[in-house]
């Protein structure tokens, strides 16, 4: 059964971790209020990029995924001494909007637990999605490359057909803290919502450019369907006489529930985009900075 003091304990230190990793690169290409918020996106994202391929080779125990994570605090530790960030005059994250994003991604944690009543377990619906739990204590027990641990859907014996890097992060929590499989999912889901919510926050409270627009995104967050309040009131038969089947799209809250690596990896590919972009910009602008700096003729000029 699992420990919700082993969870917590999951989930703090994922935090903790790839927040500070994350921030300490982002600052170095994205504006302060954007690398706050971007900052546990960033951190897991190079972190467990770098260390699936170093550790499959390495080899995945409990002493190389503690020795990568601190050498990697280390190069993090060492960003944050060297390194200049951006400065640009904007409105920062306020720190209830980041206690309060943590407080409602305790939601899709929540959904996963067991819940214990008398001398029943009883388990909500997205802990179907969650029984792929399998391959965080398989990928622990066995190392790397993972094994498949199921039959059928997720592919023949030998390799699992499923993508797994999420699955990987957490089997490194689940070695790094000597957790189970279960606690170490159910820290990940925390901590991938909690991250989906910063980086929405960062990127809200620097378009808006204000900071009570942190605000909004944990009120939005919070939407659901109004499918559930109509079907109590209505009949099956009736409600899809006029309105199609589910199709799996929701709201934040049923996503990161039941989906936490999709959330995470949705969080990455906003993220990317939003760095090719300024990339882009920063490049366009170069050359005026250039010609500027050392007095070249404009094109337009000379014409």
């Amino acid at each position: 059964m699992t420990s919700s003091a082993n969870a917590a304990l999951c989930g703090v230190v994922a935090a903790i971790f790839w927040t500070g990793l994350g921030f300490s690169v982002a600052r170095l290409l994205l504006p302060r209020v954007l690398a706050i918020g971007a900052g546990p996106v960033v951190g897991w994202a190079i972190h467990s990029a770098l260390a699936l391929p170093i550790l499959t080779l390495t080899g995945f125990s409990t002493i190389s995924v503690v020795s990568f994570a601190i050498l990697a605090a280390i190069g993090g530790g060492f960003l944050l001494l060297v390194g200049r960030g951006e400065d640009e005059d904007t409105a920062s994250i306020p720190a209830w909007a980041l206690f309060a994003a943590a407080l409602l991604a305790l939601a899709p944690a929540a959904a996963i637990a067991p819940k214990i009543s008398a001398d029943a377990v009883q388990l909500s619906s997205p802990i179907f999605d969650h029984s792929k739990i399998a391959l965080i204590d398989s990928i622990a027990r066995l190392g790397l490359p993972p094994v498949n641990p199921f039959f059928g859907e997720f592919g023949e014996a030998g390799r699992p057909a499923y993508y797994f890097l999420w699955y990987f992060s957490a089997a490194e929590l689940r070695l790094a803290l000597g957790v189970s499989g279960w606690e170490a999912d159910i820290g990940l889901t925390w901590f991938s919502a909690f991250a989906s919510l910063t980086l929405m926050m960062g990127l809200a409270v620097w378009l808006g450019a204000r900071s009570s627009a942190a605000a909004w995104v944990v009120v939005l967050s919070t939407a659901g369907s109004l499918r559930a309040v109509l079907g109590a009131m209505f009949s099956d038969e009736q409600l899809y006489s006029w309105l199609a089947p589910p199709i799996g799209l929701a709201g934040w809250l049923f996503q990161s529930a039941w989906t936490p690596q999709h959330m995470m990896s949705a969080s990455c590919v906003v993220l990317a985009i939003l760095l090719m972009a300024r990339c882009a910009v920063q490049r366009s602008e170069s050359p005026k900075i250039w010609r500027r700096a050392f007095r070249f003729p404009s094109p337009r000029a000379s014409v």
